[in-house]
């Protein structure tokens, strides 16, 4: 499956509701698809919709990122300029490519119904149709998860995963600053190229008779300038947006890292209230006398169903009846969840795999892009200063 994002057109265009809308190109070979190769539009909601869908489809893939919705030029109202709409269309390709080579996600029929459908407002009002009573069960099950709880006994396989995770993070983090750092520094220096060009192009006025090679030469340094800002634009819109979305990826994967001791945590957790009803089961068949408080308690307990006329053989049988029935849920559900959380740990480590890949791709295209983006910058500068050089030769000077 291949996919691009191009062709950026602003819907609507003078109204309140105005948006920019892309054409999706897709080229498969897979049979669900009603043609070998499609193209649809869709805005940017769209796309946060299949992120969001895919999500939840698959809790345990590492989803790659979308480009943030409240990020620079967004935040200052220009989300109209043609810089911001390249950067965004940039960001939202990436996305969709990385879903592509995904074992798991390319199959997905949120991804089939987005990148096919010709009825899009139809089939999506269907899809959100179709998972809304499950998104119900879904929320009910979120609110039963306990946050605060530490897990018993870490896998060290998914401990090293997150480290490693951290490391990479710290590690981008600190790219990107400095990245912004020489962004700044270059944005100050082509300033003062630029008040540099202007200063010998005041010099070529004073001195006539050197005029031209002056304007020249200051056109010379305003085009160097111009070439500086040129490989800033570029380096802001390609390789701080990427390592932006590699650290988002990493949020991604210990994302998925967390959910995952979830799991394993409700293991723990309904293993051990099944721990505590055996216990109980054990109490009640030895009638109370555990010694302790165990058997304190229960001398008081027999004397208070005494007093009551309680009838103690009939109460004892009723409250085993009851534990057995909850131990043998709880044998059930404890079975099943051991089941879930070996499944998506199994899961999480291939997702890793898939990351620790993608992740390699994304660095060393990332690399060879600024590294390409320099080679044409010194290349441009190299052939301005040469064509100058000349000129400059050609200015006579009168020795005698």
């Amino acid at each position: 499956m291949e996919i691009t994002v191009t062709e950026a057109h602003r819907e609507k265009e003078g109204s309140t509701d105005s948006f920019i809308s892309y054409q999706v190109n897709t080229k498969t070979s897979l049979k669900d698809y009603t043609a070998p190769s499609i193209s649809v539009r869709r805005r940017f909601q769209d796309f946060t919709w299949l992120h969001n869908v895919l999500s939840r489809d698959f809790p345990a893939a590492v989803l790659p990122p979308l480009p943030d919705k409240h990020r620079m030029r967004y935040v200052r109202g220009d989300r109209f300029s043609p810089e911001f709409v390249e950067k965004r269309r940039a960001s939202l390709e990436r996305f969709l490519k990385k879903i592509a080579v995904h074992p798991v996600l390319q199959r997905a029929e949120s991804l089939r119904v987005f990148l096919d459908s010709r009825d899009w407002n139809s089939d999506l009002a269907q899809q959100n149709k179709k998972r809304q009573d499950d998104g119900r069960l879904d929320a009910i099950g979120d609110v039963l998860l306990n946050a605060f709880a530490k897990i018993k006994k870490p896998d060290e396989r998914f401990v090293a995963m997150r480290e490693e995770v951290e490391k990479l993070e710290e590690n981008l983090q600190g790219l990107e600053k400095l990245e912004q750092r020489i962004l700044k520094r270059q944005e100050e220096l082509e300033q003062d190229y630029r008040e540099f060009g202007g200063s010998v192009a005041g010099l070529g006025n004073l001195e006539t008779g050197i005029t031209e090679p002056l304007h020249r030469f200051a056109h010379t340094v305003a085009s160097y300038a111009k070439a500086m800002n040129d490989l800033s634009t570029r380096e802001d819109a390609e390789f701080l947006s990427q390592i932006h979305e590699c650290l988002a990826y990493c949020n991604s994967v210990k994302s998925v890292l967390k959910l995952r001791d979830q799991k394993q945590l409700d293991f723990e957790e309904l293993s051990d209230f099944l721990q505590q009803q055996n216990a109980e089961r054990d109490r009640l068949m030895s009638n109370g006398r555990l010694g302790g408080s165990a058997s304190i308690g229960g001398f008081f307990q027999q004397k208070m169903d005494e007093i009551k006329g309680v009838d103690q053989e009939r109460s004892k049988q009723e409250k085993l009846k009851r534990v057995h029935e909850k131990i043998s849920d709880l044998e059930d559900a404890v079975g099943k969840s051991a089941d879930v959380s070996e499944a998506f740990s199994e899961e999480t480590t291939k997702e890793f795999e898939v990351f620790q890949l993608q992740k390699t791709k994304d660095l060393r295209q990332c690399l060879l892009d600024y590294s390409s983006g320099r080679v044409e910058f010194y290349e441009k500068g190299a052939v301005l200063w040469d064509q100058i050089i000349p000129i400059l030769e050609s200015i006579h000077v009168d020795d005698d």
